[in-house]
């Protein structure tokens, strides 16, 4: 990991997570293109499964199954996305924050970075999931465990990232600050802090998205509630409408709550796009 001052050279585009550097015409067909080729994607799944009967129910459910599993599950399907999303978000903003913290702590204090950096760089690669069968016996099966592991997820990817941000500080303008009075509080309020929010915010969504993947891999092996242990049943009995009903759903408050994130990171950084 790269510390504070060392001489990485800055990034090249500082432009908010959502911008982008197209002419406006082009922008502007942007959310036709998306919506074409969704609407595309659905009518070719209607026609593949109920129009011309190409693909069994078994294996890929029509629009019609969807929708009669949407009403056949009513509340049921509310209370366990609503039980997911909490864990989520819950695990997502603890595991940052942390991760934020740390990452900050590790950047600017080289011992530190030599103390948890062998710790962080050997327990980063091993899957969360991989950790489940310890959680069970740790916590249970109850929420704490599914918020251990979504939390660890978040907070490796946000102290790498943090600490990496940190060191992509162009040395120039820790050199100017200092070179005017600031001390190293000061450097780090008004420089360092400033310059890698966009960074941090990118990360967050990363975070959000390995946070829902976690989570809902662990509802499959044991939750009183939640869409993973409505797809793990669903599952058993070959229902496969109800595992493509959890399926998209997750996917939809990944995509709902991942727009959440962009949208409040533009508004955010927004003095970077004029830079």
């Amino acid at each position: 990991m790269a510390r504070l001052d060392a001489p990485n050279p800055p990034v090249a585009d500082a432009s908010p997570p959502g911008t982008s550097r197209l002419p406006a015409s082009d922008r502007n067909f942007g959310p036709l293109i998306s919506i074409g080729v969704v609407a595309s994607l659905l009518v070719a799944w209607w026609v593949v499964t109920t129009g011309t009967e190409t693909v069994t129910q078994l294996y890929l459910p029509s629009p019609e199954s969807l929708w009669t599993a949407i009403t056949t599950l009513n509340t049921q399907l509310l209370a366990d996305a609503g039980a997911t999303l909490g864990r989520v978000v819950a695990s997502w903003i603890g595991g940052s924050a942390l991760g934020v913290v740390v990452g900050l702590a590790m950047a600017r204090a080289r011992w530190l970075m030599y103390a948890l950096n062998p710790i962080i760089e050997a327990v980063r690669p091993v899957p969360p999931v991989a950790l489940i069968p310890f959680v069970i016996l740790w916590f249970g099966i109850g929420d704490t465990g599914k918020l251990f592991l979504g939390a660890l997820a978040c907070f490796m990817v946000m102290v790498v990232n943090t600490t990496i941000a940190a060191g992509n500080v162009p040395p120039v303008y820790l050199r100017a600050a200092r070179s005017l009075g600031a001390d190293d509080g000061n450097v780090y309020r008004s420089v360092v802090l400033p310059a890698i929010v966009p960074e941090i915010l990118s990360g967050f969504r990363i975070g959000s998205a390995l946070a829902f993947a976690v989570v809902v891999a662990a509802e499959f092996l044991g939750a009183d509630a939640g869409i993973g242990r409505l797809i793990m049943q669903a599952s058993r009995t070959l229902n496969t409408s109800v595992v493509l009903l959890g399926t998209v759903c997750i996917a939809l408050m990944a995509v709902i709550l991942d727009q959440v994130i962009s949208r409040i990171s533009a508004y955010v950084t927004r003095w970077a796009a004029q830079h």
